[in-house]
């Protein structure tokens, strides 16, 4: 019986042990980086989260943790996720934001970085020359079901897009041209993915289109190899708020369309009736 209670009383202990003893979780991993305009100039006292830029636009958010309760942490049988967003917003710039997220990233022991780099920065009602910003450049290109609306993405542009303002745009764009990976529905029947390159001019306005269609396998067969349709073709601005398309061979992107979206790296065009 003395034996017995002795059991008791130490399970017990070892079980008020358990709910007090903590485990240290992190909140926010330590955040670098810079924030820029677009001209590349750096923006001094820019709020990022509680910090603020320095005169060279450089900003450090120091790590967050927590302590959990160990017992309940080792029922849940893996690590806590991450998930942080941090604002980032000065005075005549629109404002943006800074996310992390990993499913598991809050197991991360103490010392945990993020280095952002160069965070691009844009003025309100800042404004671009439509020609300039195509001449001599790479594009993707991604349409809908109808060829109504175009989403266009400069090469360079994952490692442009670094905050919620454009990361949006991007999966959109992806939607269009990966049934696959991404479980869109915009291809026709049987195809699984549809790239298509643009490399426009750089002296007169023209661009040379290379899209390549991709069909789904299957284990019956005969498989459908893919399709490549080289072409070129010819786009006309006009007041920096519309562009005429001559797509060659690719009949379906013809049409005038109004350029209703333009950034650095993305450009969207809707169809005009």
């Amino acid at each position: 019986m003395r034996r017995f209670r002795i059991l008791i009383y130490l399970s017990l202990c070892f079980i008020v042990l358990s709910f007090q003893s903590c485990i240290s979780r992190l909140r926010r991993p330590e955040i670098t980086g810079v924030i820029v305009d677009y001209d590349k100039n750096p923006i001094a006292n820019c709020k990022v989260g509680e910090a603020l830029t320095d005169k060279n636009g450089k900003f450090r958010l120091d790590e967050q943790r927590y302590n959990a309760f160990f017992l309940t942490e080792m029922f849940a049988m893996e690590a806590p996720p991450l998930m942080v967003m941090e604002m980032v917003e000065k005075t005549d710039f629109q404002s943006d934001a800074i996310s992390i997220f990993h499913k598991w990233g809050g197991g991360r022991r103490k010392g945990a970085t993020y280095k952002i780099d160069t965070v691009f920065l844009r003025r309100i009602n800042q404004t671009f020359n439509v020609s300039a910003l195509l001449k001599n450049s790479d594009w993707k290109l991604g349409f809908t079901k109808y060829a109504d609306t175009i989403y266009l993405v400069k090469d360079g542009f994952e490692n442009w897009c670094k905050t919620d303002r454009c990361s949006p745009f991007y999966s959109e764009f992806q939607a269009l041209t990966d049934n696959y990976i991404y479980g869109g529905k915009n291809l026709p029947e049987g195809m699984i993915r549809r790239t298509i390159d643009m490399r426009f001019s750089a002296e007169k306005s023209l661009f040379k289109l290379n899209m390549i269609c991709e069909y789904r396998s299957t284990f019956e067969g005969p498989n459908r190899p893919a399709d490549t349709t080289n072409t070129t073709g010819n786009f006309q601005v006009l007041d920096n708020t519309k562009m005429i398309l001559d797509a060659g061979k690719v009949k379906q992107l013809t049409g005038k369309y109004n350029i209703s979206d333009v950034d650095l790296y993305q450009m969207k065009l809707t169809k005009m009736n």
